[in-house]
């Protein structure tokens, strides 16, 4: 059992639904184009040494979004599953 499949049995334990893990990733995708639109405006105005800074937060972001995603992907597989056949 890789770990995302561990969080998603332990989110599943804990109420959590697919559909909350892909607003996350919706939510993550959007903060990653804003922080690559500031990267853009940071390396323009400024310098492209102080675009690594949002850089570096664009990269976190589209990782929880990636993560977030593939957690939401293994809810809805174990949502679709009879209840019979899930684990205990």
């Amino acid at each position: 059992m890789g770990w995302h499949d561990a969080l998603a049995v332990r989110s599943a334990e804990l109420g959590k639904t697919s559909t909350e893990f892909k607003a996350g990733a919706r939510r993550k995708a959007i903060a990653t184009g804003l922080f690559l639109m500031a990267v853009c405006a940071v390396g323009y105005f400024v310098g492209w040494m102080w675009a690594l800074v949002p850089g570096a937060a664009a990269v976190w972001s589209a990782l929880q979004c990636v993560s977030a995603a593939m957690i939401a992907s293994r809810l809805e597989a174990m949502e679709a599953q009879p209840q019979s056949e899930q684990m205990p």
